[in-house]
């Protein structure tokens, strides 16, 4: 009799554990929200070179602004990445050009363009940067 006890017991709290985990899950989600839907992904791609020598430039981050999505020029300057568009009616969005690996390769200027995506699923962008003074 004991043995039924006992496991009817531990199949009781087992039914409370996942009904208290299912219920703190949902009020997670009604108070932070999910992250918003991607309408389309668009695959970045393309290369930064500096203005004066017309060489690449590896260490730098290009990334969407407002997004999480970012992408290193290799050794030939080189970049490539997805990001996410959440707007189904954005035409451009602001891509920056940021030189994050100090004096390594020289020191370059920040840069932020806006490119004009139209829906498209793949963009190229050719980028030079200005070096610093």
């Amino acid at each position: 009799m004991k043995k039924i006890e006992l496991k009817t017991r531990k199949l009781i709290r087992a039914i409370f554990g996942g009904i208290s985990l299912t219920a703190v899950a949902f009020v997670f989600q009604a108070c932070y929200g999910m992250e918003p839907d991607c309408i389309y992904d668009t695959h970045l791609s393309g290369k930064v070179m500096s203005k004066t020598t017309n060489l690449p430039i590896k260490g730098i981050k290009v990334s969407v602004a407002g997004s999480r999505s970012y992408g290193m020029t290799d050794e030939k300057g080189n970049f490539d990445f997805y990001t996410c568009i959440y707007d189904g009616n954005a035409n451009s969005i602001p891509v920056l050009f940021t030189d994050i690996d100090g004096e390594e390769n020289g020191s370059f200027r920040n840069k932020e363009i806006i490119i004009d995506i139209n829906g498209q699923d793949e963009v190229k962008i050719n980028v030079e940067l200005d070096e610093k003074n």
